[in-house]
């Protein structure tokens, strides 16, 4: 779906179907924009060519800062 065509309709039915149903109509505005800019940000990264090896990774320990 081109960001054009995402209505407010289309925005109040995404956050129904994940249980977000007590957003009033600016919290749904707001909704909308950045569902906008984050599919015009996703659709201008070339995503093609990526393996999982381009994925970072995060390493944690439990260990307590003590390395061993």
């Amino acid at each position: 779906m081109a960001n054009e065509d995402l209505t407010l309709q289309d925005v109040r039915k995404m956050a129904a179907d994940v249980g977000m149903t007590h957003l009033n109509e600016e919290h749904l505005q707001e909704l909308l924009r950045s569902t906008r800019a984050a599919r015009a940000r996703r659709a201008a990264l070339a995503t093609g060519a990526l393996t999982y090896a381009d994925e970072p990774s995060h390493v944690f320990s439990l260990t307590g800062g003590a390395s061993s």
